[in-house]
C-alpha cells in the first residue's frame, strides 16, 4: 500500500532537491535513448516495474502521496532514489537538532558507541538497535538493526538483522548477539570478502576448515563486559565450532554449519558466504541467479519469525539489497504485485524507505536500487511466461544472459549516481566529519 505519510517539506528551495524551481522548468524532456525497465512486452506487467531510469515523466498529483513535490509527481528510479536521499538527510537533522535520545532518529555519539563502529559515518539508530546482554550499567552497543517488513498479503512479518562485518575486537560482540538474537537455530548470510581490494571489510570470526575447526570467544579481546553466566570459564564467552563444510555451485556460496557455545548452552547456525558480489559492483550473469538461489537456501534454513542475520562491511549497501530482495520476491510469488494498477504505488521505494528507518542507509547507492527493479521485472516476466528460466539449469551457466531481459544501467548515456568510498574508523578514533547534507560517506559497493 501507498505511504501517506511520507511527507517533503515543500518549503525547502527546490534547487536543493534538484527540481524545477518554477512549474514549467525542465518539463520539456528532450527524447533521450535511456535504458529503460518499460522496454520489452508489458502486458500485466505492474507500473512500477515500467519505469525509466532518468528521464522524467511529470504528472500532475493531488496531495497526499507518496512522493509530494511541488506539484508534480516524477516517475523514474533515479528521482526515487533522490528523494530517498533527501528523506534520509531530513531524519539525520531532524535527530540532531532534537537533542533528545528519545528522537526516533537519535544516534550516540558515546565514546565507546563511536569505537565500535567499523566505518566513520555508518550508525545504527539509538532506538532500532540490537541491545547486546550485559550487566546493568555497562555499554551495550553493538552496531546492528533489527528490521522488520509485513508481508502484504498474509500480514506476517519477515524479521532479519543488518550488522556491519564484525570487527577483530569485537568477534565476541557478534557471537554473543548471534546467540541471543536467533532462535534454535541461527543463519548468517555473509555478502563480503574479509578481504577486498587490499582492504580490510570484514574480520575471520569463523573457522575456515576442519585443521582450525575450533574457535575459542575470549572476552579479554573485547571492551564488552558480558554477563558472568554467560561465560563458560572466566575470560571465556564461548566456542564456534565447525561441524561441516560445502561449496554450493549453484548458489555460488560456502556454506557451513556450525554449533555455537556459549556458556553451557549451545545452538546450530548456518553460515553462507556468497563469492558472487564483488567489490564495486553488483551481481551480473550467473552470479545474479546465484544470489537469488541463496536467497531462497538461506530461507529454507529457517522462518520468517527467526532474524536472518545479514552483513557485508558496513551492513547497509549489499546487505540492504539482499534483505529487500528477499522481502520483495516473495511479495512478488504471493501474487500481490500483479493485482497492483495503480502507478502511484510502487513497492520497491517503499519498502526501501521503510528498511531505512529501522536502519539508514539500507540500499545505499542508485545502482543497487536499479538492481532490484531489473531483478523484480526479470522474474515477472518469467512468471508470466515472457521469458525462459535463463540459467536455472546448470551450475555452470554457461549461457549468456538473454537480450530480452531489461537491463537498466549498461548504456554509456547514463551512470547512476556515484558516492564516495567509504571511510574506516581509525584506530585513534574521532569526531565524525559531515557535510551539511548529512548523508554519511560510504563506497559503492556497499
Amino acid at each position: 500500500m501507498a505511504h501517506p505519510s511520507i511527507k517533503i517539506d515543500t518549503s525547502v528551495p527546490s534547487t536543493k532537491r534538484g527540481l524545477p524551481e518554477n512549474d514549467d522548468a525542465g518539463l520539456d524532456v528532450a527524447d533521450q535513448d535511456n535504458p529503460r525497465l518499460e522496454a520489452g512486452n508489458t502486458e500485466h506487467v505492474p507500473p512500477f516495474l515500467c519505469q525509466s531510469v532518468a528521464e522524467k515523466t511529470p504528472r500532475r498529483i493531488p496531495e497526499p502521496t507518496w512522493k509530494v513535490t511541488d506539484r508534480f509527481l516524477y516517475a523514474d528510479i533515479h528521482e526515487k532514489f533522490e528523494d530517498l536521499e533527501w528523506m534520509q538527510r531530513t531524519r539525520i537533522t531532524d535527530g540532531q537538532l532534537a537533542n533528545d535520545l528519545s528522537h526516533p532518529w537519535a544516534l550516540e555519539f558515546d565514546p565507546k558507541v563511536k569505537e565500535r563502529n567499523r566505518y566513520v559515518n555508518v550508525q545504527a539508530w539509538a532506538n532500532c538497535r540490537v541491545h547486546l546482554r550485559v550487566p546493568e550499567g555497562e555499554c551495550d552497543f553493538i552496531n546492528a538493526s533489527p528490521i522488520r517488513l509485513e508481508d502484504s498479503v498474509t500480514r506476517e512479518r519477515r524479521r532479519y538483522i543488518a550488522t556491519q562485518g564484525p570487527k577483530p575486537e569485537h568477534i565476541a560482540d557478534f557471537w554473543h548477539m548471534v546467540f541471543h538474537e536467533c532462535q534454535e537455530v541461527g543463519v548468517i548470510v555473509m555478502l563480503t570478502q574479509t578481504f577486498e581490494a587490499g582492504r580490510e571489510k570484514c574480520a575471520q570470526y569463523f573457522p575456515l576448515d576442519t585443521e582450525q575447526a575450533s574457535m575459542v570467544l575470549s572476552t579479554d579481546e573485547s571492551d564488552v563486559f558480558f554477563d558472568e553466566s554467560d561465560q563458560a570459564e572466566p575470560g571465556i564467552l564461548g566456542r564456534v565450532t565447525l561441524l561441516e563444510f560445502t561449496f554450493d555451485a549453484r548458489s555460488r556460496s560456502e556454506i557451513r554449519k556450525l554449533e555455537l557455545a556459549i556458556g553451557s548452552e549451545s545452538k546450530i547456525v548456518w553460515h553462507f558466504l556468497f563469492a558472487g558480489w564483488a567489490d564495486y559492483s553488483k551481481p551480473e550473469g550467473s552470479d545474479r541467479q546465484a544470489l537469488l538461489d541463496l536467497i531462497k537456501l538461506s530461507a529454507s534454513k529457517t522462518h520468517p519469525d527467526n532474524p536472518r542475520i545479514v552483513h557485508c562491511s558496513a551492513g547497509v549497501g549489499r546487505t540492504g539489497t539482499f534483505i529487500a530482495l528477499d522481502h520483495l520476491l516473495c511479495e512478488l510469488e504471493s501474487g500481490h504485485f500483479l493485482d497492483m494498477a495503480d502507478p502511484e504505488i510502487d513497492p520497491v521505494f517503499e519498502t526501501v524507505n521503510q528498511m531505512r528507518e529501522q536502519r539508514m542507509m539500507m540500499v545505499y547507492n542508485e545502482m543497487q536500487m536499479q538492481f532490484i527493479y531489473e531483478v523484480l521485472r526479470e522474474q515477472t516476466d518469467r512468471n508470466l511466461g515472457k521469458m525462459s528460466n535463463w540459467n536455472t539449469n546448470s551450475p555452470d551457466d554457461s549461457e549468456e544472459r538473454s537480450s530480452k531481459v531489461p537491463r537498466l544501467d549498461d548504456q554509456a548515456d547514463y551512470l547512476p549516481t556515484a558516492k564516495p568510498e567509504l571511510e574506516a574508523l581509525s584506530d585513534q578514533f574521532h569526531t565524525p566529519n559531515r557535510s551539511w547534507s548529512g548523508t554519511p560517506e560510504v563506497s559503492d559497493n556497499e
